[in-house]
């Protein structure tokens, strides 16, 4: 949990259920944002080489870069739509 961060609540609880919604996107959608590339500046997975990995362990990720925001925004995923 991130805490002294200056952010409201209801900000927080909005960009939950908005990477909720992405994780419950079709795996088809979603796999267009897999990458090997580690310095990638949004990646999605489910281990740590998705393509070549035999064995996953189930524990979905999204990490993509925010800072600065104008730079990395268009990385980041077209859905679901209000993710921009």
């Amino acid at each position: 949990m991130v805490v002294n961060h200056g952010m409201e609540g209801d900000v927080i609880s909005s960009m939950i259920k908005l990477c909720k919604r992405f994780f419950e996107l079709p795996y088809e959608e979603r796999s267009e944002y897999m990458t090997s590339g580690m310095s990638a500046p949004l990646r999605y997975g489910t281990s740590f080489n998705q393509r070549k990995d035999n064995f996953f362990c189930w524990r979905d990720f999204l990490k993509l870069f925010t800072h600065p925001f104008p730079v990395y925004l268009p990385y980041w995923p077209s859905s679901p739509a209000d993710f921009r």
